[in-house]
């Protein structure tokens, strides 16, 4: 790949990234690809074939809730942008990572039991969600955007991957920060097809669970709904499978299933108990082109 192809390729996934009026969010469901998505999304991609340096593109259709705790579904179109640069840079639609580190060594500079330990700094959008995508959030209000910085910790052995990633909003949109911890496991992978399983859980802050899960006296005179003033904790926990099909060079098909079951303060929440479902749904599948 020339320097002229990967520039072009670097400024359409920035493009994508930071595509955040609220035109774009509501044609391109960017509220849902901002986070539980782009983390399907990087799952999925690195199940394919990676190369030191590559670009994937992709377009496909998705179901998933209006809004998290919500119990009615959509289907809309979302894009897919994957970068990777020299094991050095990684972007997922909203998420830029830095890898700092990238190997577990001894003190004779070989690796430790085979494993590969990675970490380093993020910066990520989370888009926020818009009160008028649902007639449930009305008297509520939208949630701002957010531009989160935090940090990744990954460690690889075989076909077992541990990671913990940390975010918090620097911009006052949801205010708060989220410690989302998972489990990777690639079950089958032999060309041209791959099969990976990942469990998670999500902890989250007070500031974080107040705007996308509390409802405030102002809010519960307008919605109908109760106060509720939720704290800190563990908001969420999941599994999902992902699975790719190389049907081509530089072609291939990307599908997750996904679900996620509220907890805490989140599946306590009159939004929820009232007007949704503790349980949520999601699957996506793209038609992605590398190069």
């Amino acid at each position: 790949m020339n320097k002229t192809s990967l520039r072009a390729a670097f400024a359409l996934a920035m493009g994508a990234l930071f595509a955040s009026s609220p035109a774009k969010a509501q044609s391109f469901s960017l509220n849902e690809f901002a986070t539980g998505m782009t983390d399907t999304l990087q799952s999925a991609i690195d199940l394919l074939p990676q190369d030191i340096t590559n670009i994937r593109l992709g377009v496909g259709p998705s179901i998933a809730p209006h809004y998290e705790g919500d119990d009615r579904y959509h289907i809309g179109v979302i894009p897919a942008v994957s970068l990777r640069w020299r094991d050095l840079v990684e972007v997922n639609n909203n998420e830029v990572r830095i890898i700092a580190f990238k190997k577990l060594l001894n003190a004779d500079g070989g690796e430790v039991g085979g494993g590969n330990l990675r970490f380093g700094p993020t910066v990520s959008i989370d888009f926020g969600r818009d009160e008028d995508v649902s007639a449930d959030l009305r008297g509520l209000g939208s949630v701002g955007t957010s531009m989160e910085l935090g940090a990744f910790v990954a460690y690889t052995q075989g076909p077992m991957r541990l990671r913990a990633r940390a975010r918090h909003d620097i911009v006052d949109g949801h205010g708060g920060g989220t410690l989302r911890l998972d489990a990777a496991y690639t079950v089958f992978q032999a060309a041209p097809v791959a099969l990976g399983v990942n469990v998670s859980s999500t902890w989250a802050t007070g500031d974080y669970m107040r705007s996308y899960f509390g409802i405030s006296p102002a809010q519960s005179a307008a919605s109908g709904l109760p106060a509720f003033d939720p704290g800190s904790g563990f908001k969420d926990v999941g599994a999902e499978v992902n699975a790719n099909y190389i049907f081509a060079s530089q072609w291939a098909v990307v599908t997750n299933v996904g679900y996620k079951r509220l907890i805490g303060g989140a599946s306590g929440s009159p939004l929820v108990r009232q007007r949704g479902s503790a349980n949520q749904l999601a699957f996506q599948t793209f038609l992605v082109y590398s190069f």
